[in-house]
């Protein structure tokens, strides 16, 4: 179905090339030099730019202070996250159970 599926993306190929059918004469070195020519390339964003792009929000602006982040890992182990997440629920609840503003403040911001 689409774009990406494996019937257009062999069809694609084949009229780009030629490529053999599987498994003759392909190498993976082959295979990289030829998916790495510009108009590939230029198909390819990460995942920050794609979100940008569909939802015109940019994930990696800080909420508080509207910085750039950058992703420096990523956590694939299940304990570590379910830790995070505990740890951000506790933070959360923390912030809500203050009380309402006082009078003083009210006056400050109108």
């Amino acid at each position: 179905y689409g774009w990406y599926s494996n019937a257009s993306r062999g069809k694609r190929r084949q009229e780009e090339g030629g490529v053999a059918p599987r498994g003759e004469g392909l190498s993976a070195s082959s295979v990289r030099k030829r998916e790495d020519g510009p108009d590939i390339r230029a198909r390819r964003r990460s995942w920050a730019q794609l979100i940008k792009r569909i939802y015109e929000v940019d994930p990696l602006v800080c909420l508080s202070c509207g910085g750039e982040m950058k992703v420096i890992a990523f956590i694939t182990e299940h304990e570590v996250v379910d830790k995070i997440l505990r740890h951000l629920k506790k933070r959360r609840a923390e912030e809500r159970e203050r009380g309402p503003p006082r009078r003083s403040e009210i006056a400050a911001v109108s």
